[in-house]
């Protein structure tokens, strides 16, 4: 068989050259500023009533420099969507100007502490981060609701575990998020050895429970859901201090040097499907959060979440996979390696001028139907450049 060579069209390549299936092809493209799509006329797709799609002519996705620029355009109609917004963007917009909460999304907002064996950190730290006792305990202090409310606005939802209440083919509608209970946590504290001496919390050893988090600079949420819990561990005698870092900087230390002991991320839900997570949480896997790229399992409860996603993910009956997800979900609500937060809402600003646009909870949020999206008075009158 003789090879062949297959031309790539590369970023370099003339535009009139970058052909495409879907409805729009690139017509313009300027760096760090806009692209520019123009109607595919070859598109094979039709309507309902036999007219040809898509509806508009052409569609211009600028690349806006920060948020405030991004939302006053849209205020003045210079813009017509805005596929994600901040909590006071959206409460700016309001309901009648466009802004849309499609609700809870897939993604998760999430604590962790550092259990690598060779980190460089006190011994002493890694016991308690190694204890299920303590890791549960602090779980139990967190109070979701005042996050949704002070940090969301009310645009989030507490969090149980992996999976938000939007997933419901794999929720496990009987685990609930963690109640706030300090009585619970401080009982469950001194069975695993830890005391109270005045307002500071000591191990067995007397050493004072102390610790930083890390978090990425920039993301004002995360800000604020830190400082809530620096005031949430304080009333266990707990010391929690915050070191926010720019995100290459953060993902060395949790990915490379593991110079960190607690950590504040976001992970983001593309799909339904628990396959989704497999690099979450099987031991092996680089982005495995707590102790990523075991050789072996550390722990027998981590061994058997290998066992089940691996089980999950070849199982061919619906109810058995549900069965096997259900179990995973079980473990990682008794172990709480991750404590999980809230699940974050999907916020987005719609023109009211945008037809037949209808918010998805997957990404992208509001492009899937592209080629049915219009500007009224658009079809069935005629189609509009935006």
């Amino acid at each position: 068989m003789r090879s062949q060579t297959i031309p790539i069209l590369s970023s370099q390549s003339p535009i009139k050259e970058k052909a495409g299936l879907g409805p729009f092809t690139l017509s313009e493209y300027k760096a760090g500023s806009s692209l520019l799509l123009k109607r595919n006329p070859n598109y094979w797709k039709k309507d309902a009533q036999g007219r040809q799609l898509p509806y508009l002519d052409s569609i211009r996705i600028d690349i806006q420099q920060n948020r405030e620029i991004e939302m006053a355009r849209f205020l003045r109609g210079e813009l017509h969507l805005m596929s994600s917004v901040t909590v006071d963007a959206f409460d700016q917009i309001g309901a009648r100007q466009g802004a849309v909460d499609a609700g809870p999304t897939f993604d998760s907002e999430v604590l962790w502490f550092n259990q690598v064996p060779a980190a460089p950190i006190a011994a002493y730290k890694k016991k308690w981060f190694q204890s299920a006792a303590f890791r549960l305990a602090l779980a139990e202090m967190v109070q979701r609701d005042d996050i949704v409310k002070l940090v969301y606005h009310g645009r989030a939802t507490p969090a149980a575990g992996p999976f938000s209440p939007t997933a419901k083919p794999w929720v496990d509608p009987l685990l609930k998020p963690k109640a706030f209970d300090p009585e619970h946590a401080m009982r469950s504290l001194a069975a695993a050895g830890f005391r109270r001496e005045g307002n500071v919390l000591k191990d067995s050893a007397g050493n004072s429970v102390e610790f930083s988090l890390i978090t990425n600079s920039g993301n004002q949420n995360r800000a604020k859901m830190a400082s809530l819990l620096q005031e949430d561990f304080s009333r266990l005698g707990i010391k929690l201090n915050v070191v926010t870092l720019d995100m290459p900087s953060l993902i060395e230390r949790i990915t490379r040097s593991f110079q960190y002991e607690a950590c504040l991320l976001g992970f983001l839900g593309t799909n339904l499907d628990p396959n989704d997570q497999l690099n979450i949480w099987l031991s092996s896997s680089s982005m495995h959060p707590w102790n990523p790229g075991q050789p072996k399992p550390a722990t027998a409860w981590e061994a058997r979440i290998d066992d089940l996603m691996h089980e999950q993910s070849s199982a061919s009956d619906p109810g058995q996979r549900k069965s096997l997800i259900d179990q995973f979900q079980a473990i990682v609500y008794e172990q709480a390696p991750l404590i999980y937060l809230v699940h974050p809402h999907a916020l987005m600003a719609i023109s009211p001028r945008l037809g037949n646009a209808e918010p998805s909870l997957l990404r992208p949020r509001v492009f899937w139907n592209v080629e049915q999206l219009y500007l009224s008075p658009g079809y069935p009158l005629s189609r509009n450049n935006p």
